[in-house]
């Protein structure tokens, strides 16, 4: 399969790490606007560049999209690819509203391509030891599950960037560095019915918020929360916490460090307590994760592409966390709880 990516910044090496450890897989061309910077990254995949997406992802050289630009011009790039019949891989969030989503995944039915968001968390061997058991009922009722992420960036990582605008990121600690562990809290323990947070950029000079909490309500009656922040030094691995009235897992960053089932096997726990983590943790590094998630994420792109089955995390998948975080926004802009679905979320 091979691959037009566009943008050429940090997480765009990542895919052409990953992707040079996938057979059959290539970058046919390299897509930014910036010729020095696209240019390198062209030369390091054997790709060519283009400096405009519309061109790139027009090739006949090319199959599939990797749309690795600031959040908020996926929906502009995913509908060029859709139009030129090419399948679409979009690193997190797909958009930053409900309305550019929704968008996306019409252009993308209307074409019959393939839609998928890059959540690299979903493919961990502990997220889906947990998903297993949880889906076998093995926690009893859910009663408080959670996310924490509070994790560190510098003021230089927003200093004359597209982070922390809300044009082009969306938002600030939730809608990129947490989204990635909202969706791994709502595929686990989902889907919320209700929400209620609150905002606060405490720490850095942004438009958007550092630091963020809400209170969760699922729609199996279950609470839960979300706390997210790029405001806390050093910064610490993220956390997924499941707790229900027969077992507790937790997980940090793709790693399993605490299995407490009242049905636990003899020796279960010190197994599954063992194994490694699937790469490293952007807890304050955002390269510091390494791209073997990624690259198993790619390799269920492709199978799905090759098969005409869904991907592990279509653009339906995909939405949920965006809502999720749209609403805890509408609630701290409202001070008052707000229900899910959004309805009308247009930005």
């Amino acid at each position: 399969m091979r691959f037009a990516l566009i943008g050429a910044g940090n997480i765009a090496k990542i895919y052409v790490d990953a992707l040079a450890q996938i057979p059959g897989a290539s970058i046919a061309v390299v897509c930014n606007r910036t010729e020095a910077s696209g240019r390198a990254l062209a030369e390091k995949a054997g790709a060519a560049w283009l400096p405009r997406f519309e061109d790139a992802v027009a090739r006949a050289d090319v199959d599939a999209v990797i749309a690795a630009t600031p959040s908020g011009t996926h929906m502009e790039i995913a509908q060029a690819g859709a139009q030129a019949g090419k399948h679409l891989l979009i690193e997190k969030p797909l958009d930053i509203t409900l309305a550019r989503v929704d968008a996306m995944i019409a252009a993308a039915q209307q074409a019959g391509v393939i839609l998928a968001c890059v959540f690299p968390q979903r493919f961990t061997d502990g997220a889906h030891v947990a998903k297993a058991a949880l889906d076998a009922g093995r926690l009893g009722r859910l009663t408080f599950c959670d996310a924490v992420l509070k994790w560190h960036r510098p003021q230089s990582y927003y200093d004359g960037s597209w982070r922390g605008t809300w044009a082009l990121d969306g938002g600030g600690a939730l809608m990129n560095q947490a989204i990635h562990f909202v969706d791994l809290l709502q595929w686990l323990a989902g889907p919320v019915a209700a929400v209620q947070g609150m905002t606060g950029t405490l720490a850095h000079s942004m438009e958007t918020e550092d630091t963020a909490g809400a209170v969760l309500q699922f729609v199996h009656g279950g609470l839960g929360m979300i706390q997210a922040a790029t405001s806390s030094w050093p910064g610490d691995p993220a956390r997924v916490a499941l707790h229900g009235d027969r077992g507790t897992i937790k997980l940090e960053e793709g790693r399993i460090v605490q299995w407490d089932l009242a049905d636990a096997e003899e020796g279960e726990q010190d197994q599954l307590l063992g194994e490694e983590a699937s790469g490293g943790s952007g807890a304050g590094d955002p390269m510091a994760i390494g791209f073997e998630k990624h690259r198993r994420q790619l390799v269920d792109f492709i199978q799905a592409v090759e098969t005409g089955t869904p991907p592990a995390v279509d653009g339906t998948e995909a939405r949920k966390s965006v809502e999720i975080i749209r609403a805890i926004y509408r609630s701290a802009a409202q001070g008052k709880r707000v229900t899910l679905p959004l309805g009308d979320d247009a930005g």
